[in-house]
């Protein structure tokens, strides 16, 4: 069953949480902040009882089943982690293209990658920094960039990060260089008067 499509949710009782729980409502309360109280539907003449619990009646409370219940939200727990593993890929590739070599107007326009996160990347992947100017390419590397690009059906219009890297691995011409020459193969952009 897809997990996206169940609308239940799953409920355990567990001492050790319980307490956590019950630690955070009493801490929080005690501290004057009720609104972990009031979002808990605790009404105000729990209040004071609460605080005045001693720390085996605590323990006592925690022990009760039905006392505390956590419930978790399956379907949003299923979309929460799919969003982190599209952030973990997304984080691969844009060290994946930093280990590679990409200039930085390639991270930033895939990325909205500032050169100074670039270069903190950078730094974190131990790699040196900015290489300089990039070199112009040959004309042989234009010929076989092309027809490979012909070849994976690729536009320079609609390069995706993940093309740039299929795009080095089949030519082996450097990140840099590529950059450079697809660009210069997109269509030019109207820009309004």
């Amino acid at each position: 069953m897809n997990p996206h499509s169940q609308s239940h949710e799953s409920h355990i009782s567990c001492p050790l949480l319980n307490r956590m729980v019950l630690d955070h409502l009493i801490n929080s309360i005690a501290s004057g902040d009720h609104t972990i109280a009031n979002q808990l539907g605790i009404p105000p003449a729990m209040i004071a009882p609460l605080t005045d619990l001693r720390p085996a009646e605590i323990n006592r409370l925690a022990e009760l089943r039905g006392c505390v219940r956590i419930t978790l939200d399956v379907p949003a727990l299923s979309r929460l982690l799919d969003r982190l593993m599209q952030d973990r890929s997304k984080e691969q590739l844009v060290q994946e293209l930093i280990r590679r070599g990409a200039p930085q107007p390639m991270l930033y326009s895939l990325f909205q990658l500032t050169s100074r996160e670039a270069t903190a990347l950078r730094y974190v992947l131990g790699l040196p920094g900015s290489p300089g100017r990039t070199r112009e390419p040959t004309e042989e590397e234009e010929h076989r960039v092309w027809k490979t690009m012909q070849k994976l059906a690729m536009t320079a219009d609609r390069m995706t990060p993940q093309d740039w890297v299929d795009l080095q691995d089949e030519t082996g011409v450097p990140l840099r260089v590529l950059w450079a020459m697809v660009n210069e193969w997109r269509e030019p952009t109207e820009v309004a008067v």
